[in-house]
């Protein structure tokens, strides 16, 4: 289970990237074209997510030194799926 620390930690990780994604956004329409991207926002979204877990993952590695653990890295997707609305209006808002 995730301590109070590392669920803000978490928390302020999805809140930073649903602020600057219309940046990201941006990246992506210029190079939809060349790398293939059919569906936008499902990419969108695979993106960010990936993001989120890559920033948690290094942020927790280097506060416990180790990977977090199955139980742990459940607790992160449910957070991420119900937090996944807010990253789909930031895309939805970025066009």
């Amino acid at each position: 289970m995730l301590d109070d620390e590392m669920r803000e930690a978490l928390d302020q990780l999805i809140d930073r990237t649903t602020i600057s994604f219309h940046t990201v956004m941006f990246s992506i329409r210029i190079d939809k074209a060349e790398f293939h991207i059919q569906n936008e926002s499902d990419y969108a979204i695979g993106l960010a997510h990936g993001m989120i877990l890559t920033g948690f993952i290094s942020d927790f590695k280097t506060r416990y030194r180790r990977e977090p653990n199955q139980e742990e890295m459940i607790e992160v997707s449910k957070v991420l799926f119900d937090r996944t609305d807010e990253l789909r209006e930031a895309i939805f808002k970025s066009r």
